[in-house]
């Protein structure tokens, strides 16, 4: 076995960061394999992209990095209004640069954003 001078915490923090990734890669990679229309291999890939996202997040759970429910739900709401903004933004540059489809699913994301901030805020009304 060879020595190592990680500790267990950093070697979790580096698979959550490898786990994240791995999950937008697959599905991208999934997206594409969509408009090959290759779908059992677009859901194979969204199948993998699941799987490490169950990795990542058990390894964020289990480094404790997941907070009072409450108060991570309320961090997270205002995440998403935050990122509202931040693709609407991103819109508007890509519009600007003649990047039409970029600049509409900028706007896609934006509504999808605001979306999740409003069913986050209906789950801190109703349980919370």
């Amino acid at each position: 076995m060879t020595e190592t001078t990680a500790t267990t915490e950093e070697c979790m923090a580096n698979e959550i960061k490898g786990e994240t990734w791995e999950v937008i890669q697959y599905l991208a990679m999934a997206l594409k394999a969509d408009n090959e229309g290759k779908t059992e291999v677009a859901q194979t890939l969204r199948s993998i992209a699941m799987d490490e996202a169950g990795h990542g997040s058990r390894f964020k759970y289990l480094a404790g990095k997941i907070g009072d429910l409450k108060g991570e739900i309320e961090k997270m709401l205002a995440g998403e209004k935050e990122a509202v903004d931040g693709k609407h933004e991103g819109m508007k540059v890509a519009d600007a640069d003649g990047k039409k489809e970029v600049a509409s699913f900028f706007d896609t994301a934006a509504h999808d954003e605001a979306r999740h901030a409003a069913m986050l805020q209906n789950l801190l009304d109703r349980y919370f």
